[in-house]
């Protein structure tokens, strides 16, 4: 009797229901997002992988990425990258190639001191040195998904454009998955991300970035440089890490 009493009164003049928390983990929004993710980054990592052609360049500028980009505008970073972005390509002009070559090898490969060296194990190793611990760290991980940077033993398996490739192929990967029947992948897909971003990305690539923001000679690096920050903490967002710390992680260098 106490018990449908109770049931039949509660809710009356007070409400004890427990609130949606803000930073809960949507696995909806989160896959459905998995295949835009996956240009995003397959993008961002071929930015910082080579210098751009005339005809990528050409190609960014007529179809207009960057007024669709896939993750949201309201964060700083992306909104600052695609406005330099779409800047520099509207102003783009098959002369303007050697400039940036000269930018990319400035901040990426040398001669000299590089600015912005692309390497996790450079910024996180006392040695400051390539093919340290993280190096072999994001190895397994690439591993256990039966993959290999492209040159291995020959070219660290930790440089910024094979972590973000990684995380384009894991998304591919998770977009393709049905939620009925590739349960285990999905799963299997969200603790890689979160992986690489929590442990590896969100660890140096906000240092590395913030560099090539400051010493970029061209709206085209600066603007990817940003771009990539505030994709990273959507990223974050989506897989359920804390976004507070994120974008505090992320602000911190810049």
């Amino acid at each position: 009797m106490w018990t449908l009493s109770f049931l039949r009164h509660a809710g009356q003049g007070w409400d004890l229901t427990l609130t949606p928390c803000k930073d809960v983990f949507d696995q909806r929004e989160w896959q459905q997002c998995q295949p835009r993710q996956a240009l995003a980054y397959r993008f961002l990592a071929q930015c910082f992988y080579k210098t751009p052609d005339a005809s990528w360049l050409s190609a960014l500028r007529e179809e207009g990425l960057f007024d669709s980009w896939p993750f949201r505008s309201k964060a700083e970073p992306v909104k600052a990258g695609l406005s330099a972005l779409a800047t520099y390509c509207a102003q783009w002009d098959p002369s303007r190639l050697k400039e940036l070559e000269w930018d990319f090898n400035r901040l990426f490969v040398g001669p000299g001191e590089m600015l912005a060296p692309p390497w996790e194990s450079v910024h996180l190793s006392k040695t400051k040195l390539t093919f340290q611990d993280s190096t072999l760290k994001v190895r397994q991980l690439y591993r256990e998904f039966g993959w290999q940077a492209p040159a291995i033993h020959r070219e660290p398996d930790d440089h910024l454009a094979l972590e973000l490739a990684f995380l384009a192929q894991v998304s591919d990967l998770a977009g393709c998955a049905d939620e009925r029947t590739g349960r285990t992948d999905i799963v299997r897909c969200l603790d890689a991300q979160r992986t690489i971003l929590k442990d590896h990305l969100l660890q140096w690539a906000p240092r590395c970035l913030a560099l090539v923001d400051t010493h970029a000679e061209t709206d085209y690096y600066r603007g990817v440089a940003r771009l990539t920050l505030g994709s990273l903490a959507e990223s974050a967002r989506l897989c359920g890490l804390p976004v507070e710390s994120a974008y505090s992680q992320l602000h911190q260098d810049v």
